[in-house]
């Protein structure tokens, strides 16, 4: 059965070295390579491309916040899987509040 790719990017709070020491959790099972600010994981039967973009500040008065465009192109994989791979990539780069 073949399924649609998925693309979406969103903005993460987080340096390239948050970035990076994270990814191994977050990515749980799946494998996966880095090349350069490009991360390829085989989900399931399906492919993921995961683009780091540059580390950004955000000032709020004297307040700095770095954050990094991170884009993620699902290929093969279904919405289903997309979606339990989301969560669990989400839960290992929460930061707790309060």
């Amino acid at each position: 059965m073949s399924h649609p790719d998925i693309s979406y990017s969103r903005e993460m709070g987080l340096t390239h070295g948050d970035f990076w020491r994270i990814l191994p959790r977050a990515m749980g099972e799946h494998r996966y390579e880095v090349q350069g600010d490009v991360v390829l994981a085989t989900i399931h039967a399906g492919s993921l491309k995961i683009t780091l973009g540059p580390t950004l500040e955000r000032r709020i008065a004297l307040m700095c916040i770095p954050y990094s465009e991170v884009s993620f192109h699902f290929s093969e994989v279904s919405e289903e899987q997309q979606q339990a791979f989301k969560v669990h990539f989400d839960l290992r780069f929460q930061r707790g509040g309060g």
